[in-house]
């Protein structure tokens, strides 16, 4: 039988490394594609990698190219590591308090929008990687979060009753389209009240404020 699975979105849910991701993301195209581009536009709360690329790629001129873009997932991790070794993440306060006391109880997963290698260096910067294993869906499986979800679930095992843990109305709605239990952590660009009118099944202000959530799950 599968066990329990609480899985987790990263940037704005579990840390927050700003400028790291945008500035990998500039360099890794304009080393890919020959041409600089400007990300201050760019958001990336509640996006994926893949659908980042393609709207740079749009607004560029440039048409689908899978070798290309092969390329530019294959570079990124490289830009983004060198750029978290100089400026770690931060990890949000209580998120290593509430890690360690869940992981003895719950396996953890990942829902992001991040590639599944530049998701990982991300956890190993903040020094989070290790209460996580493989499982997950990942920025480079789909650019859709709702069907990234259903892959975590399916690499999981299908577990009846999963948590999804995150900080926008993207994380939301995956949760809810894959019959997930929706936790939203107010610690990205999205306030309680815009969460909460999302639907979430619970919204808490921080891991440091998350006596609920933790009753919840019974640990």
């Amino acid at each position: 039988m599968p066990g329990r699975y609480i899985f987790c979105d990263i940037d704005g849910t579990l840390l927050q490394a700003p400028g790291a991701g945008s500035s990998a993301f500039g360099n890794t195209f304009s080393e890919v594609f020959g041409v600089p581009v400007d990300m201050a536009h760019i958001s990336f709360a509640g996006a994926t990698d893949i659908r980042v690329l393609a709207q740079l790629m749009r607004e560029q001129g440039f048409s689908h190219d899978p070798v290309r873009e092969k390329c530019f997932f294959d570079r990124l991790p490289f830009f983004l590591d060198r750029n978290m070794a100089t400026a770690p993440p931060t990890v949000f306060p209580g998120v290593g308090t509430f890690l360690e006391r869940v992981s003895k109880h719950w396996k953890l997963g990942l829902v992001t929008g991040n590639i599944r290698a530049c998701a990982y260096i991300k956890l190993k910067h903040a020094g989070i990687e290790q209460y996580f294993g493989e499982v997950g869906g990942f920025g480079d499986d789909d650019g859709d979060r709702n069907k990234m979800a259903k892959l975590a679930l399916q690499r999981a095992g299908n577990p009846e009753g999963s948590f999804l843990l995150g900080d926008t109305p993207s994380d939301i709605q995956a949760a809810q389209a894959n019959g997930m239990v929706s936790v939203a952590v107010c610690n990205g660009q999205f306030d309680r009240a815009t969460l909460e009118a999302e639907g979430a099944n619970m919204v808490v202000d921080s891991f440091e404020d998350a006596d609920e959530l933790f009753q919840a799950l019974d640990v």
